[in-house]
């Protein structure tokens, strides 16, 4: 049996393609056999592809899989997944997000699938973020903001999982903008200080800012692959994936 996890955000540009990538490396270089899945893209324009989410994925460990192996649905219009689908006139379904996850998984000791959005995005009609992560049987990593304003992203993203009984590994919290001044170094301490304890999972990070994103991707994933909060986050994976067996 496989360890799998999903990477959800508590917002778009939270650092999830950062935090899949770095933890999809860390284990590569532990020696487990690693597959990646993006199943939802929008913004995806093609001639800008190799700097899409899923391209990005695929190469920082090297995977022999086509990009529509590891994204069945890809969107060029940088919109809500179920606007981009509606516009492109196409329906994202369920049931093939898992056939596909199901065929990656069996080749893979563990699996790392990162989602869209936040988990109350809706993907189709009647459908949102944690449906699909309920429909794949997987736990969850949150992503969130370290400074201002994460706090209230984070506590709703973590209750919104909770009220669909979908299990969460941790909540990483990520340096999304450089804390400069004394007022952002005190906003960022404090909103990790009460993240611990109200979050009621494991809280790991602040994660380094990291300049020059996305330009930089590869050294600040290669970074990251190297913290101790990404080798925390890891042995929680796995540490969920024993109780879930």
């Amino acid at each position: 049996m496989n360890h799998g996890i999903f990477i959800t955000g508590t917002d778009t540009g939270v650092g999830k393609t950062l935090v899949s990538a770095a933890l999809a490396l860390y284990l590569k270089k532990q020696g487990f056999t690693v597959g990646v899945m993006k199943p939802i893209e929008p913004g995806t324009a093609p001639s800008k592809e190799a700097q899409s989410d899923a391209a990005r994925l695929r190469s920082i460990i090297e995977s022999d899989e086509p990009l529509g192996a590891i994204r069945p649905y890809a969107f060029e219009l940088p919109v809500a997944p179920l606007a981009a689908a509606q516009k492109k006139g196409q329906a994202i379904n369920l049931e093939t997000i898992k056939k596909v996850y199901r065929l990656l998984s069996a080749r893979y000791d563990s699996m790392i699938v990162e989602g869209v959005g936040g988990v109350r995005v809706p993907i189709a009609p009647k459908s949102t973020v944690a449906d699909l992560i309920k429909s794949l049987h997987l736990p969850v990593n949150v992503v969130g903001r370290s400074g201002w304003g994460g706090i209230n992203h984070a506590l709703l993203t973590i209750e919104a999982l909770q009220r669909n009984r979908i299990p969460i590994v941790a909540l990483v919290l990520n340096q999304t903008e450089s804390a400069r001044s004394a007022v952002a170094r005190l906003q960022q301490r404090t909103t990790v200080e009460i993240l611990r304890k109200q979050a009621g999972v494991p809280v790991l990070g602040p994660l380094p800012y990291e300049p020059g994103m996305p330009g930089r991707f590869r050294p600040a994933v290669q970074h990251l692959a190297r913290s101790a909060a990404l080798k925390k986050l890891a042995q929680l994976m796995r540490r969920s994936g024993r109780r879930s067996r």
